[in-house]
């Protein structure tokens, strides 16, 4: 996980796009992504670990903000982007590397880290933008 210091430019105006408030709409979101992520061009055999990271991030945003959020997907080069907004401020603690979580919790951006190529994030007070990169 690598912060950016600049804010992401602007996904498409075509980018794929779905919302989400409640832990009723997570397997909507993750089959959302897979599908639009396939359809760009992921494989096959990436897609689950895409929908897992998704996944953990919507929940993250669930467990530690209030509005839910915005997922949008899209194809970029060799790569297929999914972007998570949500209006949480996400600060990093240490600026050492996210070690292996030794608790029963804190395992969600590690996982998500561990699945995606890059995963990036921009954050300032009352918004966080995550970016998982999945080369196709």
């Amino acid at each position: 996980m690598r912060q950016v210091v600049r804010p992401f430019a602007q996904p498409p105006s075509g980018a794929a796009t779905i919302s989400f408030t409640t832990a009723d709409d997570l397997a909507a979101v993750r089959e959302f992504v897979g599908a639009h992520a396939q359809a760009s061009g992921l494989t096959a055999g990436r897609v689950p670990a895409l929908k897992l990271a998704v996944s953990e991030l919507v929940t993250n945003t669930l467990r530690h903000t209030a509005g839910g959020g915005v997922v949008r997907v899209w194809a970029e080069g060799d790569a297929i982007i999914s972007e998570l907004t949500d209006s949480g401020t996400f600060r990093r603690t240490t600026a050492e590397p996210a070690a292996r979580p030794v608790a029963s919790g804190g395992w969600g951006l590690y996982i998500t880290g561990e699945v995606c190529d890059e995963f990036l994030y921009h954050s300032r007070p009352g918004r966080t933008v995550w970016r998982l990169v999945f080369k196709r």
